[in-house]
């Protein structure tokens, strides 16, 4: 069964890390690698039983003061392994086909809690990086998932109404940032794409 993208709404968003590629490797071992640069030694499976997204949640599990695991420097050495090992990123064939059929209807985003350079480079490496896309990061925004603000910047950059949106997603932040923004949202992880 191949996915359509239901009919009627005037945009059509898509989070980046798990819905429209599976990063799922690629963000786990530079997590590992920015502790590693930092001293601090962790296995794939714990880095995987939770998802870590901030030096402030890294260092809250490892019960560890800020010096231990500053801001700036845990992200610069995630960005760093990130950027260096995308060959670890794996398209969806069936995401990257709704991805287009939304195109072919309407306006499209890419809503992410990572950064926008990031998720310009992903999509270049799984081949969806000629989409009319507009993307919002982390970087865009003053408060990235679960807060709205990436989805109601995107909804004022393109002049659409939130009410009017279709947004997939994959966590329950991503969700509760799009429904709080008052839009409509599709929970891949319920509704897969095949």
């Amino acid at each position: 069964m191949t996915y359509e993208p239901r009919r009627g709404y005037a945009a059509y968003a898509f989070d980046f890390d798990g819905t429209l590629a599976d990063t799922a490797a690629v963000n786990q071992s530079s997590v590992q690698a920015s502790l590693a640069a930092h001293g601090i030694t962790v296995t794939l499976t714990w880095v995987a039983a939770e998802p870590t997204v901030t030096a402030t949640q890294v260092r809250r599990r490892l019960g560890i003061p800020p010096q231990a695991l500053p801001d700036e420097t845990f992200v610069e050495a995630a960005r760093a392994h990130w950027f260096a090992h995308t060959d670890q990123i794996r398209p969806i064939a069936a995401a990257a086909a709704a991805a287009r059929a939304a195109a072919d209807q309407a306006p499209v985003a890419v809503v992410s809690a990572n950064y926008s350079d990031v998720v310009r480079h992903g999509l270049t490496v799984v081949g969806l990086d000629d989409l009319p896309w507009i993307i919002i990061g982390r970087d865009d925004v003053p408060h990235p998932k679960p807060a709205p603000d990436a989805y109601l910047h995107a909804a004022h950059l393109l002049t659409v109404p939130p009410a009017r949106w279709l947004a997939h997603e994959d966590t329950d932040d991503g969700i509760t940032a799009a429904t709080t923004a008052g839009m409509h949202v599709i929970d891949i992880r319920h509704h897969p794409w095949h």
